[in-house]
């Protein structure tokens, strides 16, 4: 598949009244088919580079964002608004089993990009645990563009 896109990601998590947000800007892969959205990209781990993950965002036309991450820690996060699902962390400590809750999911895709806007809470045994923030934006490359993330507390 080819990376013809620009992806930029923002992830905002607050915990406890502690925010820390993620900016992610790499090439990634768009397509449409069977009605679904997806966006494929390549992470790389900042500890080490050579660590690498594929993340897939899927957008169904019901706008239900699934969010499957592969690679040593994999989940698959389900995004749909007014619904709790359980996800599962796979982790190199174990498993992590958590309930996500999506409070608003915004869609605005088209064949040449979009933006997604999701607003989520996790728990852990029914107990809040973070208020989460999810904003990509993806459109047509027009040039040579090189990835980066930055991740900053507040």
């Amino acid at each position: 598949m080819e990376e013809n896109y620009i992806l930029s990601v923002e992830g905002k998590q607050t915990v406890n009244g502690s925010s820390d947000k993620i900016d992610l800007k790499t090439r990634a892969a768009y397509m449409t088919k069977n009605g679904n959205r997806y966006i494929t990209y390549t992470e790389y781990d900042v500890n080490n580079p050579k660590l690498t993950s594929r993340t897939t965002v899927k957008v169904s036309p019901d706008n239900v964002v699934t969010v499957m991450k592969g690679g040593t820690e994999r989940h698959s996060l389900i995004l749909e608004k007014g619904v709790r699902h359980k996800c599962e962390y796979i982790t190199s400590f174990g498993i992590i089993s958590l309930g996500v809750f999506t409070d608003t999911v915004n869609v605005d895709l088209n064949d040449k990009g979009g933006e997604i806007k999701v607003h989520y809470n996790i728990d852990v045994q029914s107990e809040l645990a973070s208020s989460n923030e999810l904003i990509i934006n993806i459109k047509e490359a027009n040039k040579d563009v090189s990835s980066s993330s930055d991740s900053t507390t507040a």
